[in-house]
C-alpha cells in the first residue's frame, strides 16, 4: 500500500494535517473545487481522506474515486458497485451515484488515459470536485471540472538518492539527480 492508504478511519482522524488542511476545508466548506497537487508522499492521499472522513462526517454524501482503482470504461456506479466496502473504509461512506461531492485520488492519469475515465469523467462532471495529483494541468482541470483553489504540498521529509556514483550523480529509478559537492 501506498502512503496515506495504510491509514485506518481511526489513525487518519488522529492526523494532524496543519493549516493547509484547515484553508483546504474551508474552501471545500464554501463549494469550491479544490486541486491538491504535490510529489509522492507529500500527503495529498491523506489529505483528501481526511476531508472525506470530515465531510462525511458532517452529513455530506461523498465518492471516494481512485483512478487506478477504476477499470477500462467504468463509469461511477460500476466503480462504486465493485469498490464501495473499500471507499467506505477509506472515508467513512461508501458514497453514492448521486454524491455531490467527488474526491478523487491520483488525478494525474486523466491526462495519461483519458479515453479510460471517459465514462467517468461523464458522471462526475458538474460535481464539486477534491482531486489530488502529482502532476498537474490547470488548462485541462478547469476544461474538465471548474475553476478551482491550488495547494502546492511539500514532500515532508527529504529523500536521498538510493546509489551514488562518482562525479556526484544519483540514480533514482529512470532520473538522475545532480549533487553539488
Amino acid at each position: 500500500m501506498k502512503p496515506g492508504e495504510e491509514l485506518d478511519l481511526i489513525e487518519l482522524d488522529k492526523l494532524d494535517m496543519g493549516k493547509d488542511f484547515k484553508i483546504i476545508l474551508s474552501r471545500v466548506l464554501n463549494g469550491s473545487n479544490v486541486y491538491i497537487v504535490g510529489p509522492p508522499g507529500s500527503g495529498k492521499t491523506a489529505m483528501l481522506r481526511k476531508l472525506g472522513l470530515y465531510l462525511s462526517r458532517a452529513g455530506k454524501d461523498v465518492a471516494y474515486v481512485k483512478l487506478e482503482w477504476v477499470k477500462y470504461g467504468w463509469d461511477l456506479g460500476e466503480y462504486i458497485k465493485h469498490y464501495g466496502v473499500k471507499i467506505k473504509e477509506f472515508v467513512g461512506n461508501d458514497g453514492g451515484m448521486h454524491s455531490a461531492i467527488v474526491l478523487l485520488d491520483d488525478g494525474e492519469l486523466l491526462w495519461s488515459y483519458s479515453s479510460a475515465y471517459r465514462n467517468l469523467i461523464r458522471d462526475i462532471r458538474g460535481r464539486q470536485i477534491i482531486a489530488a495529483f502529482r502532476e498537474f494541468d490547470a488548462d485541462t482541470a478547469t476544461l474538465l471540472f471548474g475553476d478551482g483553489f491550488i495547494m502546492y504540498l511539500q514532500r515532508k521529509t527529504a529523500t536521498k538518492p538510493l546509489v551514488k556514483t562518482p562525479l556526484g550523480l544519483g540514480f533514482i529509478g529512470k532520473t538522475a539527480e545532480v549533487v553539488v559537492i
